[in-house]
């Protein structure tokens, strides 16, 4: 099957760790045999001028419509299968890490953990489009092109998740969308626990996904916040990325398998 993977990301002051994600990314198609295309700033004119303004130009709102905009073009010539993957996405485990999407669409299975009232951890499961696969033929691309452009124009006030995983986590209880089950996305409290060489909220990740997982979000959208009580710097997600990438992964998959009864 004909397959590209795309990315966008700005190409000045480039975070070091970002562009070692993408190169993670770049490698890992390379040597699936797909092609890889990367996309600067341009990628934001497949949003139409309205939509940009509507979203005041927030990064992450008008990069979920652009990335679909792309998969139709790319689809259009000649590729028979897109995989959207955001660049602060690493592929820790390329051997392992397997798109076998052959029809139809993908979106993520994502598991958040984080603090809620009381200082007390909650667990929460969504979709996410932070790796978004399109097959030739699908009937669902079209409509999420539209229902993201019609959700965005009729919000009053949009947050930053509207046409993402506040949407897609809504249609999935509606219709049970195609999900993929091994990339992870690593919230704040799971970052800190695995630079830190603790295993509370890793373990409890690990109990609560319920597989391995091959490549991670790292949530670049938190950078330079504090979350949950974690400083979101530069060297946390440095830190990070080099111990997925050295251990490939079993600095966290070494968790799988435990049972709910193990969790902090």
């Amino acid at each position: 099957m004909k397959t590209v993977v795309y990315q966008s990301y700005r190409t000045v002051n480039v975070p070091a760790w970002i562009s070692r994600c993408m190169q993670t990314v770049k490698d890992w198609a390379l040597v699936r045999g797909f092609d890889y295309h990367f996309i600067d700033d341009r990628f934001f004119e497949y949003a139409p001028a309205w939509y940009r303004e509507k979203v005041n130009h927030d990064v992450l709102l008008v990069s979920d419509l652009c990335r679909l905009i792309a998969a139709r073009e790319l689809l259009s010539k000649g590729y028979q299968r897109t995989i959207w993957v955001d660049a602060d996405v690493v592929v820790f485990d390329p051997e392992n890490f397997r798109v076998d999407v052959s029809e139809g669409y993908a979106f993520c299975r994502e598991v958040w953990i984080g603090l809620g009232q009381g200082g007390r951890f909650f667990y929460r499961h969504s979709v996410n489009n932070a790796v978004t696969v399109f097959v030739q033929g699908n009937s669902f691309l079209e409509f999420y092109i539209d229902a993201c452009q019609s959700r965005i124009r009729h919000i009053p006030l949009i947050d930053r998740i509207d046409a993402s995983t506040r949407f897609l986590t809504h249609l999935h209880e509606l219709m049970h969308l195609n999900l993929m089950n091994h990339v992870g996305l690593l919230s704040p409290l799971v970052l800190a626990d695995l630079v830190r060489g603790t295993e509370t909220m890793l373990k409890a990740y690990m109990v609560c996904f319920g597989a391995p997982i091959f490549a991670a979000n790292l949530c670049s959208s938190f950078g330079g916040q504090t979350y949950d009580g974690v400083m979101m710097h530069d060297g946390v997600y440095g830190a990070a990325l080099e111990k997925l990438v050295q251990t490939k992964g079993s600095v966290i998959n070494r968790f799988h398998g435990l049972k709910a009864e193990s969790r902090a």
